[in-house]
């Protein structure tokens, strides 16, 4: 499994090949922190992932694009609850 970090200025995106991505504020995180939404792959389109993989090397400037472009899309409402807390939680307000 490798985790590639991606920061936005809405927030600070690790994604992992294991099918998902933790969004984290954009200050940075500790080791031991949880992230504030936990997604799947998925949601960061079709240009990057099918089947709930991904589709482009994770140091693309492919997925690069797709993330920056879900960072300021929801990176915001991920950090503030209002997605739920993803794949780990239920969808909806927290």
């Amino acid at each position: 499994m490798a985790r590639t970090p991606f920061p936005a200025p809405e927030a600070l995106i690790v994604v992992s090949t294991d099918g998902y991505f933790d969004v984290f504020p954009p200050a940075g995180r500790s080791a031991t922190e949880k992230p504030a939404y936990r997604g799947v792959l998925a949601e960061l389109g079709r240009d990057v992932t099918e089947g709930g993989r991904l589709t482009v090397r994770p140091d693309s400037s492919r997925l690069a694009t797709a993330v920056a472009a879900w960072s300021a899309a929801n990176g915001t409402a991920a950090l503030r609850g209002d997605l739920g807390r993803g794949r780990d939680g239920h969808h909806g307000a927290a």
